[in-house]
């Protein structure tokens, strides 16, 4: 394992991103370890750049480790750039992050002296240009170490020398040409308000409020292209607290039929405490855009019959609760009893790909048999105590894993074929042969 990155602490006892865990470890023994979690990392990057939006309407991203501000214009609203350079980075410590920062007239240097954090461009190293290695290898050989040096060099002889890369970071750098980076979106979380006419405990009159919502909700979401991932429902009691449920889908929905099937669904497992409503709001905090069907080629297509399923999903996620219908999600653990993990549909991750090796149609526990083998290690006859076959054997594959998780050793699967022509995945290990499953 390697560092990422580390705290001031750690890196006052000499620890260093890129070092390993074992020598970070021997430097300082009561280091603490946390994996990285990309994933939350993308989500607080974005969160900051939401919260850096009412410096400036536009704000980019340069995944995973970077923000960039466009203050042109907007400085005077806070006195100067400083103050709002000042103002930024004081939002951003608040959230409990530190940061580095740099102002200049263009992306480029100013990304290039937060990278580095020194006081003026000309003493910025040259690896804060974010330049591919082979022309970094080849500025320190030249001995060329800092950006006042490779804007020294004649500007004419460097696309003979260098990658056209670098040529036109240098470019960027210099203001010639922008660096582009993309812009940051915050999503929009899409709203419907419903207020009565009065107070009601009517159960029908809140069932006609849902199916409402879910027709103006399909408008909002045509617009956008995309549907509905997730819903959130507030009911607004006279007194009293707020009844509120939520829901998540497996696919993006848009149809007001099958939105509001799923609200209707959620909402009779739902205890309204005998509460008056005065009115009733549906979030959709999370949406994505709708894929267009394909066309099939070489028959007519059924979209109702293709929808059944996911539909189905949603409905009983909806009824039933997020936990409560799952999906055998493959990892990639080798051994059988670790190759998958139940998940929730809705927050199911991308297929993990099959291993190579067959899979039988059924698992089992493990259960010893006597073997008998060739010269070569193929098993040729074998005997559980009851009855006896001989076999046909072909071997599938090796699988090894470490002491580490608490089952050192390898195993040896086989599939093989007894004298009826039922085939078995049969295993091998230190302590035996095992029958672990059937073809």
């Amino acid at each position: 394992m390697l560092l990422a990155a580390v705290s001031a602490e750690a890196t006052a006892a000499g620890a260093r991103p890129g070092m390993t865990a074992t020598a970070a470890r021997s430097l300082l023994p009561s280091l603490v370890l946390l994996e990285q979690d990309a994933t939350a990392e993308a989500a607080d990057l974005e969160a900051l750049a939401a919260a850096l939006g009412r410096f400036t309407p536009r704000v980019c991203l340069d995944r995973p480790q970077a923000v960039l501000l466009e203050i042109t214009g907007c400085g005077r609203l806070f006195g100067s750039e400083a103050e709002l350079a000042a103002q930024a980075q004081a939002a951003v410590q608040r959230l409990g992050y530190s940061l580095q920062t740099g102002v200049a007239d263009n992306a480029t240097a100013a990304y290039a002296l937060a990278l580095s954090g020194a006081p003026e461009l000309q003493r910025v190293p040259v690896a804060a240009l974010r330049v591919e290695p082979a022309d970094l290898l080849h500025l320190h050989a030249l001995g060329v170490r800092e950006l006042g040096e490779l804007l020294a060099l004649p500007h004419e002889g460097l696309p003979s020398r260098f990658s056209a890369a670098l040529v036109r970071r240098l470019r960027q750098l210099r203001g010639e040409v922008p660096e582009d980076f993309p812009a940051y979106q915050p999503p929009q979380i899409i709203t419907e308000r419903l207020d009565f006419e009065g107070p009601t405990d009517r159960h029908d009159a809140l069932l006609f409020a849902l199916r409402r919502v879910a027709v103006a909700l399909e408008e909002r979401l045509a617009a956008l292209a995309g549907g509905a991932l997730s819903l959130e429902v507030c009911l607004r009691a006279g007194e009293g607290a707020e009844v509120s449920f939520a829901l998540s889908l497996t696919r993006p929905t848009q149809d007001s039929r099958a939105l509001a099937a799923l609200l209707l669904g959620r909402f009779e497992g739902v205890e309204t405490g005998g509460h008056w409503f005065e009115g009733l709001e549906v979030r959709v905090p999370s949406w994505g855009p709708l894929k267009a069907p394909q066309r099939n080629l070489f028959g007519e297509r059924d979209p109702a019959a293709e929808g059944t399923f996911p539909l189905l999903l949603d409905e009983l996620s909806g009824r039933l609760g997020h936990g409560a219908v799952l999906l055998a999600e493959l990892t990639h653990d080798p051994r059988p009893e670790q190759s998958f993990v139940l998940r929730p549909f809705a927050g199911a991750a991308a297929a993990v790909a099959p291993p190579d090796a067959p899979r039988p149609a059924a698992v089992f526990e493990p259960h010893e048999v006597t073997v008998t083998c060739n010269d070569a290690g193929l098993p040729l006859h074998w005997h559980d105590g009851r009855r006896g076959s001989r076999l046909l054997a072909w071997p599938l594959e090796r699988v090894h894993f470490g002491w580490w998780q608490g089952d050192a050793g390898q195993r040896d699967y086989f599939r093989v074929q007894d004298e009826s022509g039922a085939q078995w995945w049969l295993m091998r290990r230190e302590s035996g042969w095992f029958i672990v499953g059937a073809f």
